[in-house]
């Protein structure tokens, strides 16, 4: 089945608020890395029961879940680290913020993946915006940049290794399924060897908020990946990291922060390099 390109990109929004929205919790939770395990723990039983109905990934798809979940892994690492060296407001932005021409030029390297001139003109119009809101960002301190960018660099990774799973296999939610297992049960017994206590005590006091901000999590992450599997990775990811927008609305109106004229002319810009990726 065909599937409009228009509607990919409307998933891929909706995917890019709930990012957004799930990695406020984990930022705002005294415990941010248990708050993490927890979500990952929804993606690891959301893989589980999808694996069950799905035939296994192919086994050239092996060296690409392994990959995937170690760059997940290290992504975990480095964002926990960077919550806990900046702000949200300031993290979450630039982590993202270096992401769509990292992957842009990882597609074109290993995927062997060009943009037509209207959705490269898309993919450089999000990233100016992206750069225009964390300008004022960049005067923090030095190794809080480099923990965010070593983030986003993780996510470079995973995001180029899932592409090209997903295109590797018959069916893309099988590869799907099998990533949020192999992550999901990483960080789990990270939690297990090292804190089993506190996270079964953090698990009954937060069972609801880490549920829900788990579905969050799996749910984006798969329309995320999937996205891939029918479009050019570069132009998803652009679209994809529109949650810095987003987290800055969050920002604004729930943590009553001022949306300045420099945030209104970059969510200006980057509605327009959506544009320019939806038409083109």
């Amino acid at each position: 089945m065909v599937v409009p390109e228009s509607l990919v990109y409307g998933l891929v929004l909706l995917s890019a608020l709930a990012h957004a929205v799930w990695n406020a919790v984990v930022k705002h939770s005294g415990e941010s890395f248990l708050q993490l395990a927890m979500i990952r723990s929804v993606g690891l039983l959301f893989g589980a029961l999808l694996a069950t109905q799905l035939p296994l990934p192919a086994p050239g798809a092996l060296g690409y879940l392994i990959g995937g979940a170690l760059f997940q892994y290290l992504y975990f690492f480095l964002l926990t680290r960077s919550y806990r060296a900046l702000d949200y407001g300031t993290a979450y932005p630039i982590a993202r913020g270096v992401t769509p021409m990292l992957v842009a030029t990882a597609a074109l390297l290993f995927l062997d993946e060009s943009l037509q001139p209207l959705q490269l003109t898309g993919v450089l119009l999000v990233t100016c915006g992206i750069f225009a809101l964390i300008m004022k960002e960049l005067r923090v301190s030095r190794g809080g940049i480099v923990l965010c960018v070593g983030t986003g660099v993780a996510i470079t990774g995973y995001t180029t290794l899932g592409a090209a799973g997903v295109r590797a296999v018959e069916n893309p939610l099988s590869f799907v399924a099998w990533l949020e297992i192999l992550s999901g049960s990483g960080i789990l017994l990270a939690v297990l060897l090292t804190q089993p206590a506190r996270g079964l005590s953090f698990a009954r006091a937060n069972l609801l908020r880490s549920s829900a901000s788990g579905m969050l999590a799996s749910g984006a992450f798969a329309v995320a990946l999937w996205a891939t599997s029918v479009m050019p990775v570069a132009a998803v990811v652009a679209t994809r990291e529109t949650s810095i927008l987003f987290a800055s609305v969050i920002s604004v109106f729930a943590l009553n922060e001022r949306f300045s004229p420099r945030r209104l002319i970059a969510a200006l810009i980057i509605f327009s390099g959506i544009g320019a990726l939806a038409l083109a």
